[in-house]
């Protein structure tokens, strides 16, 4: 580990006191830091600025400050470039995140090689309409289909690998990773599933039922999510968090293992059920 990209959230660490901490960290270590050219007049020389691709490019690996949804923002490009992620929590639950603000003993095990990485499964996503392939997206933790507006509810259709699992009256469905599945899915009260696995959860968000129940299915299947009549309310995509489009009612989105995945850098002894405790205690 030579070249670490710094990748701060200015609304989590709003004077950057954190990342300023942490680069100095870095510099003990004698590693090359790169960083968003816009934060070059906030943290000073010494670091090589450019584009968030840039500095991905050449990184061996990528510090990333804030929660959950700074790493999930930093994800899909890291994983593009192959580049590891150190996620520094600096939010309230942080399940992505392997040091807390304040604890950067990670740092001693990044530069003395004592780590592990876990490889996420990531999903692809993309709206079909009439068999033409539009604009595709790539999601670490969830794909979900949720009505348009607030109070409204959706029809929904469900498939795996072409055979109709289920249609929905429901706020939505999720479709969550492994990774995912402590998030939204979690939430609308899909189970857990250990980081290892390559397995997608369907989940019904509020159903308007007491038969729905989350699935588990392989990471290799197809997922075809579509409007089912009658139609009620618009369908909004939403690809870990942001709003990425609308789902007419002659179109349905296909979600598919992706070829990239999220590499997340842990200290060798860091384990899934102790975190798992930790975060979810009362």
């Amino acid at each position: 580990m030579k070249n670490i990209a710094v990748i701060p959230n200015d609304l989590r660490d709003i004077d950057l006191a954190e990342t300023k901490k942490i680069i100095e960290i870095l510099r003990g270590y004698k590693a090359n830091i790169f960083a968003e050219k816009k934060f070059a007049s906030r943290l000073g020389g010494g670091i090589s600025f450019g584009t968030t691709e840039q500095i991905l490019r050449g990184a061996d690996a990528a510090v990333v400050l804030g929660g959950d949804g700074t790493i999930l923002g930093i994800a899909p490009q890291a994983a593009v470039f192959g580049v590891p992620i150190v996620g520094i929590n600096l939010g309230n639950l942080g399940f992505l995140s392997q040091a807390e603000k304040g604890d950067y003993s990670i740092f001693e095990h990044l530069f003395s090689d004592d780590y592990s990485v876990t490889s996420c499964m990531m999903l692809d996503a993309v709206i079909v309409k009439q068999g033409v392939e539009g604009e595709r997206f790539l999601a670490l933790n969830e794909i979900v289909a949720a009505a348009g507006g607030a109070s409204k509810m959706i029809n929904v259709t469900a498939a795996v690998n072409g055979t109709n699992i289920g249609s929905y009256s429901a706020d939505g469905l999720i479709v969550a990773t492994a990774v995912g599945s402590t998030a939204y899915s979690l939430s609308a009260g899909g189970a857990v599933l250990h980081p290892d696995l390559d397995a997608m959860i369907i989940t019904p968000i509020c159903p308007h039922t007491l038969k729905a129940r989350s699935m588990v299915v392989p990471g290799n299947d197809e997922i075809w999510i579509s409007p089912a009549k009658p139609y009620r309310s618009e369908m909004t995509v939403l690809v870990d968090g942001e709003t990425r489009g609308i789902l007419e009612n002659d179109e349905f989105i296909k979600i598919t293992k992706s070829k990239y995945r999220t590499r997340l850098i842990k200290p060798t002894e860091r384990n899934f059920f102790d975190v798992l405790r930790e975060k979810l205690s009362d």
